[in-house]
């Protein structure tokens, strides 16, 4: 069998494993030199003990470089690596244990958040440390295996192994390899009028895997940005022709670019022009000659922010466009549940009739019928499903076909009305019960079929005889029903004869019955009349409906006008609270 370590030259090798122990240890000092500058800005007391981790750090960093340096000096002998791959845990362990133990007791104290979520990444970059020492042989078989099927330089293939993966044995799973580092893998835009600065900058981007474009003017840049899409822009701050935080001031007022994060680069004595960057919109900034360690920090954050905000506009774009999709089968389901209702109203000799209708939703729980009933006799509904949105408007067409369905015929698929089951008639009534009877069918079937649903509705269902103005009516625990004499005064009121329908099979229900004389009025409501909220929370309230009802008006049609008129008056600018839904009716 070939060792595969002998298909490898041992400088790429020893680079390779120079690169993957740094990168953590350059996480830690990073962060740690941010956590540094937090407690010298608020005097800290721990901050003695964050320069003891940082020197720490330095010491880890000096074994590490020892260690490689000394497995460079015979690189063409293999056995030096099986020698490194038992030195480095054996060398390094005590220092990252002794970080670690550092990290945890700065978790303890610290009360400032924003520190502490950089305390957790330094000692999740010492974690990721210590496994990757503890594995290095096991991670670098695996970096041999991938440079056998890579088609690029093997210097440009390293990748932080997601040391997460490592299962009990130590070893990774299978294609897992470069999945944390391809996350922190940018398209960099760097603007500076120096060649040098820009070489300089580009050569160690490229060396972390980044992809960088570079740019000597801001002009020149436009044209870049024009034609591509940048995850990071490095903005010198001095530049000839137009200044850096003239170019940002243009990309952060543009809707095409603003939401690309700027890092400035600058000298330490244009550290005010910095702030003024900062309060435009830059992301942060890097002192030139800008510290490699920190300059990996600083890009990982603006990258690691970008990629939280493209996904948050991603999830937005997505949830716009289910909301759309949502949006547009609700409004088909509005316009079927418009079909529900009476398209015109009944238009009889001697009658006048007028109805209001206002969802609070898209869908509503509330409706309104008339229709015509054998014996010249018309039907007329007002019911209030419990609950609103979707169910209560599949709940509303339901006990809407019933309510037609059974006050048309007593019995429907072998559901009958027995004699036990007829509502209670009045003494001396010549009324035809069976519309009536409709309720209890409702009722049983809703209680007995959906009972699991926990849906009902109040309804108020009368049976009218045009040529006699007499009203018979079941009120099923609903809002009373006022009747308006001539003088426009309340002369009766209609209230609950039985409970809500649907609650449980077997509920007993009372017929009423008057009669209405010419010139009067009956007007049937929902609670979402009298519980319309206005901005400061206050009720419409049953005592201004009455108000309404025994103000000045002609006509069925001119009542309803009126009171829709205060409520969407006493709404104002409020979201509707409820349902609103108003019939009223006058003998002529």
């Amino acid at each position: 069998m070939v060792n595969p370590v002998s298909e490898v030259n041992m400088e790429n090798a020893t680079a390779f494993i120079r690169h993957e122990l740094r990168t953590p240890i350059n996480a830690i000092v990073g962060y740690g030199e941010m956590v540094q500058e937090d407690l010298e800005e608020n005097d800290s007391g721990l901050l003695p003990e964050i320069n003891i981790l940082l020197l720490e750090t330095q010491k880890l960093l000096e074994i590490i470089n020892v260690l490689v340096k000394q497995s460079d000096v015979n690189e063409k002998e293999n056995k030096d690596l099986k020698k490194l791959f038992v030195s480095i845990p054996h060398s390094t362990n005590p220092l990252i244990e002794k970080i670690i133990s550092y990290t945890e007791g700065f978790l303890a104290r610290l009360d400032d958040s924003d520190t502490k979520e950089d305390i957790k990444k330094i000692l999740l970059a010492a974690e990721r440390l210590r496994n990757l020492v503890n594995n290095v042989e096991s991670i670098f078989s695996d970096f041999l295996e991938s440079l056998k099927t890579a088609e690029i330089p093997p210097e440009l293939n390293f990748r932080i192994p997601n040391l997460e993966s490592l299962d009990k044995s130590g070893k990774l799973e299978k294609n897992q390899l470069d999945q944390e580092f391809d996350s922190a893998i940018g398209n960099i835009l760097v603007i500076d009028d120096n060649a040098s600065n820009l070489d300089l900058l580009s050569r160690h981007l490229t060396r972390k895997g980044h992809v960088v474009t570079t740019s000597l003017s801001a002009k020149e840049a436009l044209t870049l940005l024009e034609s591509t899409n940048y995850d990071l822009i490095l903005l010198d701050l001095i530049m000839p022709e137009t200044n850096g935080d003239q170019f940002l001031e243009y990309l952060k007022t543009n809707s095409r670019f603003q939401h690309i994060p700027v890092i400035m680069i600058s000298a330490l004595d244009e550290f005010q022009s910095i702030i003024r960057c900062i309060e435009m919109g830059a992301e942060d900034y890097l002192p030139k000659p800008f510290d490699p360690i920190l300059l990996k920090a600083r890009i990982d954050s603006s990258l690691e922010k970008k990629r939280l905000r493209d996904k948050e506009k991603l999830y937005t774009q997505q949830v716009e466009a289910l909301s759309a999709a949502m949006a547009k089968e609700l409004d088909k389901g509005r316009q079927m549940q418009k079909n529900f209702l009476p398209a015109d109203l009944l238009t009889e000799e001697g009658w006048e009739f007028a109805a209001y209708f206002s969802p609070a939703r898209e869908l509503a729980g509330d409706f309104y019928d008339l229709f015509e009933l054998p014996g010249y006799s018309i039907g007329l509904v007002v019911a209030d499903v419990c609950d609103k949105g979707v169910g209560a408007a599949l709940f509303m067409g339901l006990f809407r076909s019933l309510i037609r369905i059974f006050s048309g015929q007593v019995a429907v698929d072998g559901l009958t009305a027995p004699s036990s089951s007829i509502p209670e008639l009045p003494s001396n009534s010549s009324v035809n019960f069976e519309p009536l009877t409709a309720i209890k069918l409702i009722n049983d079937y809703v209680a007995i079929n959906h009972g699991d649903a926990s849906m009902f509705a109040t309804i108020f269902f009368g049976v009218l005889e045009l040529d006699k103005g007499r009203l018979t009516y079941i009120s099923g625990g609903h809002e009373p029903v006022f009747i308006i004499d001539t003088d426009h005064k309340i002369k009766t009121v209609l209230r609950s004869t039985g409970p809500a329908v649907g609650m449980l099979p077997g509920l007993d229900f009372k017929i009423g019955e008057i009669i209405l004389e010419h010139n009067e009025f009956l007007v049937a409501y929902t609670d979402g009349v009298t519980e319309a909220k206005s901005e400061e929370g206050n009720f419409f309230s049953k005592e201004k409906l009455i108000e309404v009802l025994e103000s000045d008006y002609s006509s069925s049609k001119e009542l309803i006008d009126n009171i829709e008129h205060l409520l969407k008056q006493h709404i104002g600018e409020a979201d509707q609270f409820d349902d609103i839904t108003l019939l009223a009716l006058k003998k002529i």
